[in-house]
């Protein structure tokens, strides 16, 4: 009972210090062991709210960082649950999207340098890392597409997303898979790199 009541102070904490960032209805749950840096013109549009530290049990000592650069933008269109451990950056200017009733479990990692969306309804289990851009230059070029996640996606542990990279809604990503490629509605991919392994597909949560 006590845990709660510090969480939800902590909560209240957060959400009055970086007031001037927040806009939307919504709000950030959180506790002490989270770190927000947040740029100028960063903003955080809440229209739910936005846990980053999901099942650590009020007290593990797991914390998030969530990193947002100058002019970026992270839009919730209802309530996502982030796991704790979670690592998010958001670059200058960039703009991360996430769906209502999604989650993220324990230790992801986000590397936003353009856009990515997550779609309604997902299910992403631990270790996931997603980025939109490959950061450094190979043959002068620094490769970077938005990664597009539809509705309804299940993807599984260790799974790694790489730039450009669509998947669409109902899709399941089996354990271990790096998706390079797009991934049609409905189908189920795996493999390094990931290939389409059965059409059709639907699941549960």
């Amino acid at each position: 009972m006590l845990k709660a009541v510090i969480h939800r102070i902590n909560s209240v904490f957060y959400n009055l210090r970086y007031k001037r960032h927040i806009k939307g209805h919504g709000k950030i749950r959180c506790s002490a062991a989270e770190r927000l840096f947040l740029g100028n013109e960063a903003f955080l549009t809440l229209n739910g709210t936005l846990t980053l530290d999901a099942n650590s049990g009020y007290g593990n000592g797991r914390g998030s960082i969530l990193r947002m650069d100058a002019g970026s933008n992270l839009i919730t269109h209802g309530d996502f649950q982030f796991m704790y451990g979670a690592d998010i950056v958001l670059f200058e200017n960039a703009e991360l999207e996430l769906g209502k009733d999604s989650f993220i479990n324990s230790d992801c990692k986000i590397r936003c340098h353009r856009k990515i969306v997550i779609g309604e309804d997902c299910a992403i289990s631990h270790d996931f890392t997603i980025m939109d851009s490959d950061a450094h230059k190979l043959n002068g070029v620094v490769a970077s597409e938005p990664v597009i996640i539809g509705n309804h996606v299940w993807i599984g542990t260790r799974v790694t997303i790489l730039n450009g990279v669509h998947i669409g809604d109902g899709a399941v990503i089996a354990a271990g898979a790096l998706v390079t490629s797009d991934v049609q509605s409905g189908a189920l991919a795996g493999g390094v790199p990931a290939k389409i392994l059965k059409q059709s597909v639907k699941w549960e949560k």
